[in-house]
């Protein structure tokens, strides 16, 4: 199958000699039909900036994360799982035998999804954190547009882990698509006030409209000390992914305040100077999803209601064949997020 593969640091190619999944009993093979080309993990694995604990496989290796696909074929004892479905939560193929690694793997023609909970029901042993749940969409729903949801669930989620909502007073780095999403979702949980630093205007204009935050900081061409002089804040949010943010936002924390740090760190980019923490202050690191897919069904019902709109959250919609301009377009801050299509 086609596939986009990182053939070594800073190579990227589009191949067609992938092995295509071999489902088992209780698996499903899924059509992907889009899948979102994250800014931040999917850059890092292409640039190296991340290591094997972060889950970075041998080069070459299958991108991708963030897929949407429908179910094409179950295994025979699949019970929870049916052709036709649109889900999220898949799984790239098991590339063993070939010359590719999987980190992650979704930006491929097919995926996988295991059916976990009938795998439990016949006694057989399945992981600890597997979602029993499947992580199916609404018929409905436009597929491509749903290359946005898994990294919206994520920020949901992130917002939960925070324990960010009513009489909390928050500052966050970083308004790309996930720290837009984190504020727009602290502000839907009743968050007392949301200030926003960045440096590009465009997105700064999105976190007061999309997201409502309240203030936002644009700390090329504002002092950030000036202007928040005498503040302190409850929760001070890393959605960049860098020491240096979590150090300086320690700065603005309240006594018992939470320094959240959800911005995965760069390679070489990974100690913090714990001495350096403001005194009484905590460190919350959040840099890989935690129960995101069990705030799917809370997700899809804010899209019912109007109160989250997916096009909000991506700008470009590509052809996973150009996939180094979707690289470009992010790498220059010309996109909000780009979407590939399979």
């Amino acid at each position: 199958m086609k596939a986009v593969v990182v053939e070594e640091k800073g190579v990227v190619r589009i191949v067609d000699d992938v092995p295509a999944p071999v489902i088992g009993d209780y698996d499903a093979l899924v059509r992907i039909v889009a899948c979102g080309f994250c800014n931040g993990t999917d850059t890092r694995i292409i640039h190296g900036q991340m290591t094997p604990e972060q889950g970075l496989q041998p080069y070459p290796t299958v991108l991708g994360h963030e897929a949407v696909g429908v179910i094409e074929q179950v295994g025979k004892k699949v019970r929870n799982l049916h052709v036709g479905e649109k889900h999220i939560r898949i799984q790239g193929a098991d590339t063993a035998g070939s010359r590719y690694s999987s980190t992650h793997g979704q930006m491929a023609e097919y995926g996988v999804l295991h059916d976990w909970a009938a795998m439990k029901q016949d006694g057989l042993p399945v992981p600890a954190d597997a979602p029993l749940k499947p992580s199916r969409l609404p018929d409905d729903f436009d597929p491509v547009a749903c290359g946005v949801l898994l990294p919206l669930c994520e920020c949901l989620s992130a917002v939960r882990n925070f324990a960010i909502g009513p009489d909390t007073d928050v500052l966050v780095y970083g308004a790309g698509p996930m720290g837009l999403a984190m504020m727009q979702y602290m502000k839907l949980e009743g968050a007392k006030s949301v200030t926003c630093i960045d440096c590009v205007p465009e997105r700064l204009e999105k976190a007061l409209t999309v997201a409502g935050v309240d203030e936002v900081i644009n700390f090329q061409t504002q002092d950030v000390k000036k202007v928040l002089e005498g503040r302190l804040f409850d929760r001070v949010v890393d959605a960049v992914g860098a020491s240096s943010v979590i150090l300086e936002g320690s700065s603005y924390c309240k006594p018992y305040g939470m320094v959240c740090a959800l911005g995965v760190l760069r390679k070489g980019d990974s100690t913090v100077d714990l001495s350096l923490l403001k005194n009484n202050s905590r460190l919350h690191m959040l840099n890989f999803p935690y129960e995101e897919y069990a705030v799917l069904d809370e997700n899809i019902s804010y899209i019912r209601r109007g109160l989250i709109d997916l096009k909000n959250y991506y700008s470009h919609v590509l052809p996973m064949e150009q996939v180094h301009k979707a690289m470009e377009l992010v790498a220059n801050k010309q996109a909000v997020k780009v979407i590939l299509t399979v």
